[in-house]
């Protein structure tokens, strides 16, 4: 920890010399033991690698009682088995140009820190493939900054706000210690940090001698709300609190950000109030952290007090250093690190918590040291990882239902799993519209027409399930008629295309005559004419007219005709076989195998005496019990809606 009123915190490297106790022979004993190593060395076998100034004499090893394991043919060598003797011999053939001894090699391994079973982490070999990693969080380091060409560490992006250090590069070593804790890479060499796929961010407010004012403090707090950081770390401490300081801090946790720090390192080596947090750890606002050693005991420069908030290892911790070295190091510097590393698991796990919900959840999940509860050593306890959640199961049994008042009601069932769901997700058409529905129903009020609604479960860590589907059409229910009615569907169906739709009272009035302005705009919407109201043809048709669009539209395409007296009667009544003539003239019909039918009432000669026929033979026009069609009945709201409907249903 590097303390922003001293120079640097007080580092405690402990380390112990102890000079072994040996016997030593006698001088007889001595002799007949050296005597006994010098026969067993020339006769011991090993292995060895023969290179040949040409080419590989194969004779020159029989010779010498030896065989060939491998051929090394680039260099002219071989691999094989030689005592100590025969290898001197051989080296001194004039064939060959040296022999040397086949030594072994291994693949460099990375250093696996010894405190992860303690802190939760899963088995190492688990890390690659499913357990949590950082990615996606966004973390910042507010530091001595660090080593930008250190090759375990990957940093996207920070600033310096030391005057004459432009730039965040670690002058000092500690900010680099700090960073290769929580984010140093996964690979071959090196360290692993607890969280390597971080964003990670250098925040220079400390110079090369490990001081910083709270004026740069709180510049590198503001800078990580502006880029919209997650989680900060300050290794860092002062005995001095500062009220622009505190509202510093506050005001950046309002705005969700987790400020972790380090409760400060003292000399004394009894609690008392000179041991007490330091800033600004101190705060509230602030998640404050001491130090445990290998045995999570409480070591006796930690910082304690009721402040205090969780503990991690900070005793002898092995991390990277400037000039891409790697050092050990102890305070609660190096503890501060590994709570802000767990955090960022977390927050990979529980992405939809809030901060105070995931400050919760870390708290609660601490491994319990010292007095029981919380304590003024160890706070809440031993942080620990978290374990890995699983994506919930999806809402089953997903449907739907029109109500009155123009809504639509979903209704599902919980999957049958133990798994505790903290709410349901609701959208519509690809969007968000509701967040943890508690219930398993939802209803809004939304317009006639064609939707895709999907739920899913949400789990307490705030991962969302798959979908559960379902298309919808959404209709108004009227109340002059049942949806058991013969043409309700159909009434239905035209509404949720915005084709027909009520009164200003609510009511559809389905037994009322048809005007020919009304049955030529409703025709006009189902085939998406242009229905902006214009002035037309026929005197009496105003471009007030409400129809006057579609009538204008579908007279210039020769879908609609008016009178011989140049008049087109838009509040005439419109009779059977007028709509028969209008939709033939708008729709073509698929090809039926139906026939048609012979109504009585109908001749040859009648005007619309083929379209009848055609719409007859499709089943879309159907006469009456009696035999008759009654072509100049007049035609009601339900029944042109039940012909409109049916000839989109059979219409190319």
């Amino acid at each position: 920890m590097l303390n922003i009123k001293s120079k640097i915190g007080a580092v405690f490297i402990s380390a112990s010399l102890i000079a072994p106790i040996v016997a030593l022979p006698t001088q007889t004993q001595a002799a007949t033991d050296t005597e006994t190593a010098a026969t067993e060395t020339k006769t011991a076998k090993h292995a060895y690698i023969v290179v040949f100034k040409n080419s590989i004499d194969e004779e020159l090893l029989q010779s010498h009682g030896t065989s060939i394991k491998a051929k090394l043919e680039s260099i002219s060598a071989v691999s094989t088995i030689l005592t100590e003797e025969a290898a001197y011999k051989l080296s001194q053939s004039p064939n060959v140009r040296f022999v040397e001894q086949d030594k072994t090699v291994q693949t460099e391994e990375q250093y696996i820190n010894p405190y992860l079973s303690k802190l939760n982490f899963p088995p190492i070999s688990d890390h690659n493939t499913s357990y949590y990693s950082g990615k996606g969080v966004k973390v910042g380091i507010l530091d001595t900054g660090i080593d930008t060409k250190h090759e375990d560490l990957k940093i996207a992006g920070g600033a310096s706000f030391i005057p004459g250090a432009p730039t965040y590069h670690d002058d000092n070593g500690h900010g680099t210690h700090v960073a290769g804790i929580i984010a140093a890479q996964d690979n071959d060499f090196g360290i692993r940090g607890l969280s390597p796929q971080v964003e990670l961010y250098a925040i220079k407010v400390l110079d090369k001698n490990g001081v910083g004012l709270h004026s740069q403090i709180i510049d590198g707090i503001e800078w990580a709300v502006q880029q919209k950081l997650n989680i900060i770390n300050l290794s860092l401490s002062s005995e001095e609190g500062s009220k622009a300081l505190r509202l510093a801090v506050d005001e950046a946790h309002k705005k969700g950000l987790h400020i972790v720090a380090a409760s400060g390192n003292h000399t004394d080596t009894t609690f008392s109030e000179d041991q007490a947090v330091m800033y600004p750890a101190k705060y509230e606002s602030v998640v404050a952290v001491g130090a445990v050693d290998q045995y999570d005991k409480h070591p006796k420069f930690s910082g304690s007090g009721p402040e205090l908030e969780v503990v991690a290892p900070g005793v002898n911790i092995y991390s990277t250093f400037v000039q891409n070295s790697y050092e050990f190091q102890t305070g609660t510097s190096m503890a501060t690190p590994y709570v802000t590393a767990i955090y960022s698991l977390y927050k990979e796990a529980y992405p939809n918590l809030t901060a105070q919900e995931l400050r919760t959840k870390i708290n609660i999940q601490t491994r319990d040291l010292g007095a029981p509860g919380r304590d003024v050593n160890y706070g809440y306890g031993l942080i620990q990882a978290p374990k890995r959640v699983q994506q919930p199961a999806a809402p089953k049994n997903l449907t739907y239902k029109i109500l009155t008042n123009g809504k639509v009601q979903l209704n599902w069932s919980a999957n049958s799993t133990n798994e505790e769901i903290k709410g349901y997700n609701i959208y519509r058409n690809g969007v968000k519209i509701s967040s943890l529905v508690s219930q398993l129903q939802f209803s809004e009020s939304i317009k006639p027409g064609f939707y895709n609604y999907e739920v899913t479960s949400v789990n307490d860590g705030g991962l969302e399930s798959s979908k559960a589907a379902i298309e919808t059409k959404v209709y108004g229910l009227f109340p002059d008629f049942k949806p058991s009615d013969w043409y309700a569907k159909y009434v239905y169906d035209l509404n949720a295309n915005h084709i027909l739709s009520g009164y200003p009272d609510g009511k559809f009035y389905p037994l009322k005559p048809i005007t020919r302005g009304e049955a030529v705009s409703m025709i006009g919407r189902a085939l998406k004419l242009d229905g902006t109201p214009r002035a037309t043809r026929y005197p009496d048709v105003k471009s007030s007219y409400f129809a006057s669009g579609y009538v204008a539209t579908m007279s210039e395409k020769g879908l609609a005709t008016g009178f011989s007296d140049g008049t087109f009667k838009p509040t005439q009544i419109i009779s059977r076989g007028e709509v028969i003539a209008l939709l033939d003239r708008a729709y073509t019909l698929k090809e039926t195998t139906g026939s048609a039918k012979s109504f009585k009432d109908i001749n040859s000669d009648f005007y619309a005496y083929n379209a009848v026929q055609r719409f007859s033979a499709a089943s879309i026009a159907n006469g009456y019990n009696d035999g008759t069609f009654k072509p100049n009945h007049p035609v009601t709201r339900s029944e042109m809606a039940v012909f409109l409907a049916r000839t989109i249903e059979e219409s190319n």
